[in-house]
């Protein structure tokens, strides 16, 4: 009904949702590309670390930078795993509310 009243509104708003529609599908193309890179990456890693121990015989194909990186994730996650396997305080069943930390 707006189209059929105001006729200048069909000067600007195709234009305007064709720029938008070609905006979505190139941004979806570039985040689809990221993502697979990043997905080709870690599985990278995960073989490297399955298949390699470290030693001189069989040494880490993988960056340093990302080997820390892991390496500290892993530190923080076992922390939370420690600080919320505590005793219930209230219910036996857990359905107590915890604080988001």
């Amino acid at each position: 009904m707006a189209f059929n009243y105001h006729r200048e509104l069909q000067a600007w708003v195709v234009p305007l949702l064709l720029v938008g529609f070609f905006a979505y599908l190139m941004s979806h193309s570039f985040l689809s590309v990221f993502e697979v890179t990043a997905d080709a990456t870690l599985l990278c890693f995960a073989i490297d670390m399955e298949t390699n121990d470290g030693t001189a015989e069989k040494p880490y194909f993988v960056d340093q930078e990302l080997l820390t990186f892991v390496s500290q994730s892993n530190k923080l996650t076992e922390g939370r795993k420690h600080r919320n396997t505590r005793p219930f305080q209230d219910n036996e069943d857990g359905t107590e509310l915890q604080p988001m930390v």
